[in-house]
This record gives structure tokens, sequence and C-alpha cells, in this order.
């Protein structure tokens, strides 16, 4: 298309000195429309110098000025005998903004590919300037006026790129939404449902005394489910969660939530023979011809009653609203929802290639027989889907060995325990779900009570060297002197005798927490390093002299979830889970054993649930504070700050703990043991057990003390040392839920009750300020 700057000059050096005009060529040159123009330029006259005079285009306010290169001989004409050329061109017209971008197909240079941006190194050479350009609408990211930019189209631009880009932006368009689930059900042809006795002639350990529906697959066909389930492969093999499952009679628990991105059973068409168990007589027939055969059975562990607890998740079980207006098939299972197609409050796990390429080499058959240290290090920004990958890479080692270890360094968004702790888990069974679906007793932690490091680095760093410790010790070879792998099936193929380690890190990568995380590095000594974040995804490379192996890794697309649910918000869930948790109670289970959250008690909030009644006079030997400004609490008002607080359980070493003076033994007479301004205990001496809520502290001279906790009775022997950090109980957890919207304290309604915020703050300085302790340059970063 001829733009108008251009026909113009063209018009002022008339037809004897016409000159060519270089146009960009676009993919198609349809006729330029027609269009009155809105409103003509006037030339106004302005001297420059003696010798040249100039003419200067007075264009609207909302255009960038440009000054326009005439010939020297068009300069000496004067401008009142000048014709007007825009009354007489035919091939140039001015066009209003709104249709600027009819005549080349850029309608889509904003939309997102798959939930992510195109490349700004393609796209950025192909910039307008001048033209007012809609943004095209995506779930991620918000139709806004302020974003809309200007432009023309450079000279440096690529024109070959256009009709490619066009093409490509044309196949993902998001008019038709995506199809999740390729498989169409149908009774008695591709899904059947399985009585109780035809369940428990599986011999399934789990669930057999329930009934089930049985999915028979071809290849390739997809299946997403919403809701809480219970999956077993009986024929076939699966891609779930990045995960390869063949046939086994284990079953795995599965959280599918709106508030995380959803799994999807894809079948694979392997032409390696594979263990099949052994079907009903009456489908052995039907699924001799399908490529694998998957059981679906209903979980109720009363995970969706934290919906309750915290609204803020309330309903993320169950379909949407748009969801609920579109006919789904009944699968016949309660809580399980068959997903169609792709919603804006839907998102998809997808892995990508690269991490498919980047995990290969660490399951490869020699990996059998090398039985040197591994540790595998994940690291990267923040929202780059690290914790994705980490969890995606421990379900991975699963299949090859029979116990993995994961240290979690990210105090913020841990995996198996709640916030401000760094801890060693052992897993023995893949994890598919978010983290406030799986927490966990740790076999040994740390409670920093943050989180964030920033406060305290150097305990930080002590209790990550401590942990490190443990696991070179304890936990590396482990399996050797196991009494339980001795039980191990004799169909069980998975390595028993190494038990790798996968460390999560935290996304704080600049300033101080850039040096933290290369501290990190180097006391967990990884064999494996897989860095996120890299715009363009590069081969393995190592470095002499550890010879350690890093891999650059792309980032996952940020996607509406994102934006929906912030970190706070799961770090708030994550805490109400783990105080609502049930945790099985372990007799003679070896100390290697993952001990998980089974279930949810939900119908009482946590104001209404009996509490443990100890003495702390004769139940705990001392009690700690840590954070910003407590070293001002005084002995006299630890009971007020302990009333209402969130605590550590923590057990010590003998003679760890520094000796008192009979006058500090005389004070801790009237009020719980504490000392002001003292350290916490040292991580190489001391283990914390887990967290507790201190509901009611009786004042003096009663010495009775109300503990809320989800731990057991055994994990709570060792336990005499209290440690309270900066962590508080989210206002979620101080409600009655069962008052309806809103939830009341007390019987009195949130909005009244007195010194609780809720909501936004109001009046100037209500709002929360954001403050830099950062103190380096950017060139010092």
């Amino acid at each position: 298309m001829l733009s108008a700057v251009a026909a113009r000059k063209a018009r002022l050096q008339g037809p004897a000195t016409t000159q060519p005009v270089a146009v960009i060529p676009t993919p198609t040159s349809p006729p330029a429309p027609s269009l009155t123009p809105v409103s003509e330029p006037r030339i106004v006259p302005k001297l420059q110098s003696k010798r040249k005079a100039a003419v200067q285009v007075e264009k609207p306010p909302s255009k960038k000025k440009k000054h326009a290169h005439t010939a020297e001989s068009d300069r000496r004409t004067r401008y009142f005998e000048q014709p007007d050329v825009f009354k007489q061109q035919g091939d140039a017209n001015l066009v209003d903004d709104d249709h600027a971008d009819e005549d080349t197909d850029t309608s889509g240079d904003d939309m997102p590919v798959d939930g992510a941006q195109l490349n700004p190194q393609i796209i950025g050479t192909d910039q307008r300037k001048g033209a007012t350009r809609r943004r095209a609408w995506s779930p991620s990211a918000p139709d806004s006026s302020d974003d809309e930019e200007d432009g023309v189209v450079e000279g440096n631009a690529l024109p070959s790129l256009v009709p490619i880009l066009a093409e490509h932006l044309r196949a993902v368009s998001h008019d038709a939404p995506s199809v999740l689930s390729t498989f169409k059900p149908a009774w008695e042809e591709n899904i059947f449902r399985l009585s109780q006795s035809e369940v428990h002639d599986l011999s399934l350990p789990s669930y057999s005394e329930q009934t089930g529906t049985l999915l028979l697959l071809t290849a390739e066909e997809t299946v997403t489910l919403l809701g809480t389930y219970s999956l077993t492969v009986l024929r076939g093999c699966i891609s779930f969660a990045g995960v390869v499952l063949t046939p086994s009679r284990v079953s795995h628990r599965v959280f599918a939530p709106r508030s995380s991105p959803l799994p999807v059973i894809k079948c694979l068409a392997l032409k390696v023979p594979l263990r099949d168990l052994s079907l009903p007589a009456r489908l052995r027939t039907t699924a001799t011809s399908m490529d694998a055969a998957v059981l679906l059975q209903e979980l109720h562990t009363g995970v969706q009653g934290l919906g309750a607890v915290c609204r803020t998740f309330d309903g993320v079980f169950s379909p949407s609203r748009s969801q609920s207006n579109v006919s789904a098939f009944d699968l016949n299972l309660r809580g399980v929802h068959l997903v169609r197609h792709c919603t804006h409050d839907i998102s998809v796990l997808v892995i990508p290639p690269s991490w498919e390429t980047a995990m290969s080499p660490i399951l490869q058959p020699a990996a059998q027989t090398d039985y040197s240290r591994r540790v595998y290090l994940v690291k990267g920004p923040q929202n780059s889907g690290k914790s994705v990958f980490a969890r995606t890479l421990l379900n991975r080692l699963l299949t090859l060995y029979r116990r993995v270890a994961f240290l979690e360094c990210d105090l913020g968004q841990s995996e198996f325990v709640p916030g401000g702790m760094v801890a060693v888990n052992v897993v023995d069974k893949p994890v598919f779900g978010p983290p406030f679906t799986h927490p966990s007793i740790p076999h040994s932690a740390h409670y920093i009570g943050a989180a964030t490091p920033r406060n305290s680095p150097s305990h930080y760093l002590d209790s990550v060297q401590a942990l490190i410790q443990t696991y070179n010790v304890h936990l590396q070879h482990a399996g050797l002197v196991d009494d339980t792998s001795q039980g191990v099936s004799s169909d069980e193929d998975r390595i028993v005798d190494l038990i790798p380690l996968v460390v999560n890190t935290m996304g704080w990568t600049k300033g101080l927490g850039a040096d933290l995380s290369r501290r990190v590095e180097e006391i967990t000594d990884p064999s494996d390093i897989f860095e996120l974040g890299c715009r363009v995804p590069q081969r393995v490379w190592s470095y002499s002299p550890s010879e350690i192996r890093t891999y650059l890794l792309e980032p996952v697309p940020s996607t509406v979830l994102s934006h929906r649910y912030t970190p706070a918000d799961n770090r708030t869930l994550s805490m109400l889970s783990y105080f609502y948790a049930v945790f099985p109670v372990k007799s003679d289970a070896s100390a290697l054993q993952n001990c998980t959250a089974m279930s949810w008690r939900t119908s009482l909030p946590l104001c209404a649930q009996p509490p443990y009644e100890v003495d702390w006079k004769s139940a705990f030997d001392r009690t700690f504070l840590t954070g910003a400004g407590t070293e001002d609490v005084v002995p006299t008002e630890i009971h007020r700050v302990l009333n209402g607080a969130i605590v550590a359980m923590v057990s010590c070493e003998p003679d760890t703990l520094d000796t008192e003076t009979d006058d500090m033994t005389a004070a801790w007479s009237t009020s719980p043991p504490y000392k002001q301004d003292a350290a916490p205990p040292t991580p190489f001496g001391s283990s914390c057990a887990g967290l507790a809520l201190v509901r009611s502290l009786s004042p003096v001279p009663a010495s009775v003390l109300h503990l809320l906790t989800p731990l057991p009775p055994h994990a709570l022997s060792r336990v005499r040392v209290l440690v309270k950090g900066e962590l508080e109980l989210p206002v979620w957890g101080m409600l009655d839920f069962r008052a309806g919207d809103g939830g009341e304290i007390a019987g009195v309604e949130s909005g009244k009750v007195p010194y609780l915020r809720w909501g936004k703050g109001e009046g100037t300085g209500g709002d929360r300020r954001r403050v830099r302790r950062n103190l380096m340059r950017r060139g010092q970063m």
C-alpha cells in the first residue's frame, strides 16, 4: 500500500520529476479503500534561513511530527501557488485509525501462541509507528488502551516473515477452543462400569472395596478430568503429567483443581510387550482390540472442604459456571468431571520439548548400573515453571528409583511442607497434584520462620548445609540397610540401593538472593543443574573442574491462573491445608517411609477443634523468637506474643541449649521459658517436626497451653522447644466458616471485629508499601 507521506512526496515533485517510490512488499495487495479524509493537513510556511525555505505540515495532536523531505526545486515554489495535491490524488488516501491495519494481516501481532508471546527477536523487526493497533484479546494479558502503541513499517523490516507469521497465527486462532479430550465415551463400547466384586478380583491394595469405571483407549486418545480420583493402569501404557505409567497394581491419587494446570491422560502406542493385569472375563475380548485400559475410582479425602475455609479457592474441584452450561458425559464417579474443551479459566499441564530432552539422559539404562552421587538442582526466576519442573523430575526419577529425596529450599512456595521451612522429604510414590494436596511430615527440617531468607541469611544457609549433611550421611545409601526393602515384591525392578536428591531452589535471583542461590549451589554440590529462564533452549554443556552437567531450559508461559491465584494465595492455602490435614499414625513403619496426609478434617474451624492441653513448665525447655524486631520483646511480654501465634515444634540434641543462671530459671516460673535476643537452636543439633498454633495461653499462676497441630503423637515425643518466626495465621484461619459468607470470630462478623484489617486499606497511606531493601546499584548486581 502506498503511504500518504510517499504519495504527497510524489505529487509535490510533479509529473516531469516523478521518482520511483520504494514500497515494502506485503503478502497480498488489495486495493486501498476509497475513504474521505477526516481532516486535511494545512501547510504553514516557516522561514529557516536566507537561502532555504521549508514547509511544515501541521498534523493532528495525536500523531507524531515528522519532517517532510522535498526536492530543492519544490522548496522555492510559493505555497499559495502550489495546487492542493491531496484533493487530486487517487492512489493514496488518509485512512481512519480504526482501519489502519486492514491492508496487512497484522491483527494477530499480540495474540499468544499456546499461551505464550512470540519471540520478541522476530517480532521486533517489524515495528509500526503512526498507526494505532488494537490489542488482540488474551486470557493472560487483559485488553487495555494504555498498552497500545503507534508505529510505521521501518525500512529494515523482513517482508518474508509476514506471511509465515500470519499463517501461523491463523492456525492458532483462539476463536475455536482447544480440544482437551479426544476420547468419545460410549457405554459398553469403550467405557464400562465395574462392580465391587470385579474390582476386588483385580487384587488392588487400595480402593478394592469400591466400584470403578474402566476406560479403553486407543493410541493418541486423550482424556482430561477435573476433580479428585484414583487412577490405575491395567493394560497398555499412558502418559500422565509428564510421566509414563505402565500396568501396575499401584493406584495413584490424583488431585486436579481448576487453580492449577490439569493433567492429561494420553494413550501411547508402544510396541514393547508389557505385563497386563487380568481383566474381567466379559471385557477381555473388547480390551484386546484397544491399546490401554485405565481404571478410575472415586477418591474421598475431604480436600474439597478447603474451599469453604479459604473462599479464594471455593469450588476449584468443580466445573465453573461456563463449564456447567455445557453438557458433559457422566462417568458414574462422584467428584470427577470430563473436560472436553479449553475455557478461559482452565489451563492444561504441557511439558515443553526442551524439558523432555533434558530429563531423558538421567533415565537411560546406563543409570541403573551407575551408583555415583546423584543430586539434581533446579533453579530459575519466579513464574518460570521451576516448581512444576521439579515435581515432574521427581516423578520421572520414581520410575527408576524406589525412593527419591526432595530438598526444599524455597521458603515461599514449598512443595511438601508449609512455608517458612527448609526440609528434606523422602518420597516413594509419584505426586499428582498441587502442593496443598500433599502436605507431609518431613524426614528432617529446620524452621526459618519467614517466606524469604532476607532477614536471616546465615541461619538459612546453615540449615541447608545441615540438611545436605543429613542426606550424605543418612539418606544417600539408606536403602541398603532399610528393613522394609526386604519386603519388596519380586516384580519390583526399581533401584533400591541409591536414593537421588532433587533440590528446589528459591526464585529470588537478584542481589542478595543471587548470592544465597550461589552459596546453595556450592553447598549441595549438584551433579546436574537444570536452569530455567532461557529464551532459546540450548543443548547440555559441561564445564570443569567438577564436570557439572548444566541444562538450559525454556520457561513455561504464564497462564490465566497466575493472575487469578497469586503466590500469596497459594501460600495461604498451603498453610491452612497443613493445619486441617489428617496424618496417618505410624507404628512400625520405616523412618524412610513418607508420611503424607491422607484426608482433611474440614467439618469444624480451627477455633472449634479440640487442642492439646500441656503444661509449659514441664513440657518445654525454651522458647525462641526469630525475625526482625523480635529482639525487643522483653520476657514479661512473651505470653502476649505467643497467644495466637504459629510456632515450630523443635527437638534438640542433648547439651545443645545454653545453660542459664538461677536468676533466669526463677523468672521462668511466672512466664514461659524465654531469653531476650537469643539465637535460635543451631540446625546441626536440632530438627523441626512441624508447626503448631497456640490457641490460648493461660495467665499466671496457671501454666496451661492449648496447642493445635496436625502432628500425630509419635512426632511430638521429642519436642521440647518452641520457635516463633514472622509467619502468622492467615485471616481465613481465624474465621468461623460455618457462619456463611464472610465468616465470623466469636460470634462477631468479620467486618466488625476490632483490630482486624479485612480487605483493602482506606485513606492515605492505607495501602501496603513496597520497600526496596536492595541497596546495591544496578552495575553491582
